[in-house]
């Protein structure tokens, strides 16, 4: 691991994002900046994971486009591999309008042994879904990789032209002792330079918590446009975050 990711991951501002997604401490902006910028650590993929099947949404009937984009999409880094140091982080996905209501969300590890499935009932319109894993799902291990897809259910049973997405996680480590007495509120410098170390599911998750605790705040709102467009995501910067 390069040594910026290993020095920032050993510093009091992390156990702030850790913590953010349990709600001990309350969500809240202390300060603006310009931009939100994902920095890639250099890691690749094990394996390319692209969107699949029915491209042209014959099968799923999708109803809303988004420039090029008319299918499932993946907030996902270029190398389709994002860090994190949750245990078990969130992961999102871009859903068009489509007459599909459910499906299936699946976990893997890099032996390809499921780790985790279920059924996701999908929103009814069209925005950005977060997956979160339940605590159910034993914690991810440090320093290893999982594969997650996602298959849009939308004929009575699975198809083979049923679109797809997939993605990498790889959990790094984290000192959380050095965060125990630190109650600051999360800031937009954090979710910054979460994302310049190359942390991209924490940074993605946390500013989707401040962004639903906070709608109306413009800030937050240019940090995320930003963060997407960093990684090439301009399609979707604008796509509402959706239940």
């Amino acid at each position: 691991m390069p040594a910026k990711i290993r020095h920032f991951l050993k510093s009091p501002l992390l156990g702030i994002a850790l913590i953010i997604s349990s709600s001990i401490f309350p969500i809240s902006i202390t300060s603006v900046m310009a931009g939100v910028t994902f920095k890639p650590p250099g890691a690749q993929a094990p394996q390319r994971s692209s969107g699949g099947g029915s491209r042209d949404g014959d099968i799923c009937g999708f109803g809303t486009k988004v420039s090029n984009s008319v299918s499932v999409t993946p907030l996902m880094p270029n190398s389709n591999i994002g860090f994190t140091v949750a245990d078990r982080p969130t992961i999102f996905v871009y859903l068009p309008g489509s007459k599909a209501q459910k499906a299936l969300f699946t976990l893997q590890d890099d032996g390809s042994k499921t780790y985790y499935q279920t059924t996701l009932t999908l929103p009814q319109k069209p925005g950005v879904m977060e997956v979160k894993l339940p605590t159910s799902v034993p914690a991810l291990k440090t320093n290893k990789n999982y594969k997650w897809s996602l298959v849009m259910i939308c004929t009575e049973e699975l198809d083979t032209d049923s679109p797809w997405v997939g993605g990498w996680i790889r959990r790094v480590e984290a000192d959380r002792t050095l965060t125990s007495n630190n109650q600051k509120p999360i800031s937009l410098e954090l979710i910054s330079k979460l994302a310049e170390t190359g942390i991209w599911y924490d940074s993605l998750s946390i500013l989707a918590e401040l962004r639903r605790s906070q709608p109306n705040n413009q800030a937050l709102t240019n940090a995320w446009q930003d963060l997407l467009k960093s990684v090439n995501l301009n399609v979707i910067a604008n796509e509402p975050l959706v239940n």
